[in-house]
């Protein structure tokens, strides 16, 4: 366990300073930061990490980057100082944790999800409160103080959707009392991550990098990414460099597709890839995704896995009704589930409890992504089984 009071990410510590300063006027809207050289000077560090304060804060909302004049506090910061900010969380820890979902895109993976998280807390002796919200803002701060007065001791954001502003969950985050957990890294946050993002950086370890090198063993020429055309979509961009960086790796062509999930916008994305019949195998963000191009695609006279081979993820149970059944990935339920309610324990006592150990992704081999076709069951079942044993040596 790591202990919460060593010294923070530098240029968290900028962020930090720079908003007490917002929040004391001392830096009204309009006032110019200094420059990135000038303050790594003082704060003893380089340029780039400075530079890296003022994007995270820009993604916030608090400055505004102008490209040739500077850094500026944006008239958003006058909002700021009227907010109540919880610098110090109430620590203590009882049996119940509170669970905060936003209503928005909720499907199976988070109905699943909620699903373990009840049987985990079971099994450790825990109760959850769980309550619902349409966004998570400044105003859901408010539900903070009501999970202590249902003597919570901590708070989990098992999901976060994919049109959350960064700006709304860092308020919600640091105006809460209460400690919060949550399922992926964001910046400036990542100590609310249940899974430590420093080891992210050994990228092998990831859903990517298999679903990437099993299409390479089942013998495609291309590989290509899908996903949502969303600027809230922080876990798909994160894909999107894994993706990118095997890619450059392996010396594979870079072919990615980001859709607003119109019937329109997948036609579009089937004509770009209609050279490539036969040669091409898709990586969906989800199969919700998945289920959505091989539909196109299909409406268009196209052969699943001949002409596309799909891959999703998360199990959806609708892809197991489709046709042809869709392939896809999941990351177990149990070690997501307790991996947050032990770092939110921890976080109540002060400490931190992150996960750094990666757990590899269940593959569910069907129809769609082509491999029975290509090398018959007892073939994948090697691949797959090549696929494991070397993520556990890494």
């Amino acid at each position: 366990m790591k202990d919460l009071n060593t010294t923070p990410h530098k240029y968290q510590e900028i962020c930090d300073n720079i908003l007490a300063r917002i929040e004391s006027g001392e830096l009204e809207p309009g006032t110019r930061l200094p420059g990135v050289r000038a303050l790594g000077e003082q704060y003893g560090c380089n340029y780039h990490t400075v530079r890296h304060a003022f994007e995270t804060l820009a993604e916030q909302g608090y400055v505004e980057l102008k490209r040739g004049s500077g850094t500026f506090v944006t008239e958003r910061a006058t909002d700021f100082k009227k907010r109540k900010v919880a610098a110090d969380k109430v620590l203590r820890t009882t049996d119940k944790v509170g669970v905060l979902l936003p209503l928005k895109q909720w499907g199976h993976y988070v109905t699943s999800l909620i699903d373990q998280l009840h049987h985990t807390a079971e099994e450790m002796g825990i109760k959850l409160n769980i309550r619902t919200v349409t966004e998570i803002d400044i105003n859901s701060a408010t539900l903070a103080r009501d999970f202590i007065e249902q003597d919570c001791c901590a708070i989990i954001l098992p999901w976060i959707g994919e049109d959350q502003h960064a700006a709304g969950l860092h308020d919600f985050i640091r105006a809460s009392e209460l400690p919060v957990v949550m399922a992926n890294p964001e910046h400036g946050l990542e100590a609310n991550c249940y899974w430590d993002p420093s080891v992210e950086a050994d990228a092998r370890h990831s859903d990517t990098y298999l679903q990437c090198n099993y299409f390479r063993k089942l013998g495609y020429e291309h590989i290509a990414l899908i996903g949502p055309d969303g600027e809230g979509a922080e876990y798909f961009q994160r894909k999107l460099l894994t993706y990118s960086r095997w890619c450059d790796r392996e010396d594979f062509p870079n072919l990615i597709a980001m859709v607003d999930r119109s019937p329109k916008d997948y036609r579009r994305i089937l004509k770009r890839w209609e050279p490539l019949r036969g040669k091409l195998a898709v990586i969906a963000y989800h199969d919700e995704i998945a289920l959505e191009f091989m539909e196109a695609a299909i409406g268009k006279g196209y052969s699943i896995p001949d002409d596309f081979a799909v891959l999703g993820h998360n199990n959806n149970p609708n892809g197991l009704r489709a046709t042809p059944p869709l392939s896809t990935m999941l990351l177990p339920y149990d070690y997501v589930a307790k991996g947050m309610i032990s770092h939110a324990l921890a976080l109540s006592r002060g400490e931190s409890a992150q996960l750094v150990q990666h757990e590899p992704q269940a593959f569910y081999i069907r129809e769609s992504c082509g491999g029975i076709a290509r090398l018959g069951q007892d073939g994948v079942d090697a691949v797959v089984a090549e696929l494991m044993a070397d993520f556990i040596k890494k």
